[in-house]
């Protein structure tokens, strides 16, 4: 029988590849490439892993090979293995992407987000990796591996997120800004797990983490803060006032029913708050957040109607100055009025 020449006929997109050669005698010769090695198998058993060059198979440097050839065949025939090819090279173009839900504690709403990044790593225990990973296929291949790695990397993302939230007490808003630790500890945790398939995990990024800006309950959360922020402006307009106390309360209000338990699928969200409405209609909600989540506060109601009133004035004047219906004199004349009365 003609002596057998065995090496690796894969491309570069796999990590393992099984030859097809599945007979050996000795004197066989596995020819392995620089950055990979070669394990040889035999009833599931490692017999030897093979280093760069050419390698014959000797009873010399695998104990025990002539005695296996001579019990299986009676000497006459070749043993059957199994001849696996490992790459040896580090890979560092592994993308990942996926879609989760994150419970936000800041505001009580569990919202669909949206992250990806890259990760790099290399195997260190081709073994491990061919016996718990590639089971009874031929080869594993960059894009394979990737895939049967998502639900442990979507695990940990996910624990390690809520961790961050809970810890650092960030919301939705200000989570972007613990990629990097996040990052870190995601790397810290899948190694070890990596680590068990025979593989050495040594670079973890998440590059972005958005909540998706189609969801609803994210625009009307947007829309209420959004009103809530105009409401704090008028506050400072008014510190000169005698509304000032009122109207610095109700953005308190405003602010708390935003981050209360229920969140803003409460009082604001099913109030319909949102950034269409008038600064005079956004008080009006502040009010009634202010009787519902503090019944105690005491405001001056006569002082929030007024104020009221003079903001429909103000609205109503400009609109018969956008009507062409007045001067713009006329127009600033009674703006100047109705402010002074503030």
């Amino acid at each position: 029988m003609a002596i057998s020449t065995i090496q690796n006929e894969s491309n570069s997109d796999y990590l393992l590849w099984k030859s097809p050669e599945s007979t050996i005698t000795l004197g066989s010769q596995i020819i392995v490439h620089e950055n990979e090695e070669a394990l040889l198998f035999e009833n599931g058993q490692l017999l030897k892993i093979f280093s760069p060059g050419r390698n014959s198979i000797e009873s010399a440097n695998i104990p025990g090979i002539e005695g296996l050839i001579s019990r299986s065949f009676k000497g006459a025939s070749p043993i059957k293995v199994e001849i696996w090819f490992a790459s040896k090279v580090a890979s560092f173009d592994y993308k990942w992407g996926t879609r989760l839900q994150i419970k936000d504690n800041t505001y009580g709403l569990i919202l669909p987000m949206t992250s990806y990044g890259s990760y790099a790593l290399k195997i260190h225990d081709a073994a491990s990796l061919i016996v718990q990973l590639v089971g009874r296929n031929q080869s594993l291949s960059k894009n394979e591996l990737k895939q049967k790695l998502v639900p442990l990397l979507v695990r940990n993302l996910k624990e390690e997120i809520a961790d961050t939230i809970v810890d650092n007490k960030a919301d939705i808003f200000t989570i972007s800004t613990e990629l990097k630790n996040i990052s870190k500890n995601i790397l810290n945790s899948l190694s070890e797990d990596f680590n068990r398939f025979g593989l050495n995990l040594f670079d973890f990024y998440i590059e972005s983490l958005e909540v998706d800006e189609k969801c609803e309950e994210y625009k009307k959360l947007k829309s209420s803060l959004g009103d809530a922020a105009s409401l704090k402006l008028r506050a400072n307009a008014a510190k000169d006032s005698g509304n000032f106390y009122q109207t610095e309360r109700s953005f308190d209000a405003l602010q708390a029913a935003a981050e209360n338990e229920s969140g803003l699928s409460g009082t604001l969200l099913s109030g319909g708050l949102g950034l269409g409405m008038g600064l005079g209609a956004g008080q009006q909600m502040a009010n009634t957040v202010n009787q519902n989540t503090n019944p105690n506060l005491n405001f001056n109601n006569d002082q929030s109607n007024a104020l009221n009133n003079i903001e429909e004035k103000l609205l109503k004047i400009k609109k018969l100055f956008d009507s062409g219906l007045i001067t713009e004199k006329e127009y600033q004349d009674k703006k100047l009025e109705l402010l002074n009365q503030l």
